[in-house]
């Protein structure tokens, strides 16, 4: 029986302010969802308990400025943990997928870190790619990143890996955040067209994000043959964002 795997951490002890849009209260409403929709209740539901990133994992990707220590909190090495506790439950065979339901997020840290760019400190995806390679051997891994802003940390770290496939989806950005994203953005000499950016107008609805998905994301996926595919999952496309101008339903 296929199994998913299932890590749930709202980080309650780390905020950018009190009223800032990204809190727990995102993470909490879906997992009251989850709870009345019985979804732990089914038999191919598995529910993990993060674990703590080390500062290997981290420096594998990152080079923080003045070091690690200075760049992370407990909640961002728990964020990054939860990562790879799905990643070597995948690679041991306990579940065919996972989702790991977290916060701080990660997408827009770059290979050289100062600071919190766009609420991330270090990139989750990135941390889980290099660990996987490390342990498991992995080389071909695709992300694809289907936040409403531009993944331009992770686009940033792999824009020169002909081995990482990176496919972003996300408003125009030259109407929104980091202001980068387009589509001549199509990565180094070494993997040319292995960075894809797909920007799309604001207001984009269901219908036009899953054509997209459906012409242009699918057939470059099947294409690329990717031995894992690790979704960067921002749910900020949907209508009722108040950062971004999209019409994506829940």
């Amino acid at each position: 029986m296929p199994k998913t795997g299932l890590i749930f951490f709202p980080a309650f002890d780390w905020a950018i302010s009190p009223t800032h849009p990204e809190r727990e209260e995102r993470l909490l409403y879906t997992r009251d969802q989850i709870f009345e929709e019985g979804i732990l209740d089914h038999a191919e539901i598995i529910e993990y308990k993060p674990r703590l990133a080390t500062e290997k994992d981290i420096a594998r990707v990152h080079f923080c400025v003045p070091n690690i220590n200075a760049r992370t909190t407990t909640a961002h090495l728990i964020s990054a943990g939860s990562a790879l506790k799905l990643g070597d439950a995948l690679m041991t065979g306990e579940i065919t997928n996972g989702f790991s339901h977290v916060r701080p997020p990660g997408h827009h840290a770059m290979r050289i870190v100062y600071g919190n760019r766009g609420f991330c400190n270090i990139n989750n995806e990135a941390i889980l790619v290099e660990y996987l390679r490390k342990q498991y051997g992995l080389r071909k891994i695709a992300i694809v990143d289907t936040d409403v802003h531009h993944g331009d940390g992770t686009q940033d770290i792999f824009y020169h890996d002909p081995d990482l496939l990176f496919i972003s989806m996300h408003q125009d950005g030259r109407t929104l955040y980091p202001g980068t994203g387009f589509i001549d953005e199509v990565g180094g000499p070494g993997a040319y067209l292995k960075n894809i950016n797909i920007p799309l107008p604001p207001g984009t609805s269901d219908e036009g994000f899953l054509r997209v998905w459906r012409e242009i994301i699918n057939p470059v996926l099947k294409n690329f043959e990717p031995e894992l595919i690790i979704n960067s999952a921002g749910q900020d496309n949907h209508f009722t964002d108040p950062m971004a101008i999209m019409q994506v339903s829940a």
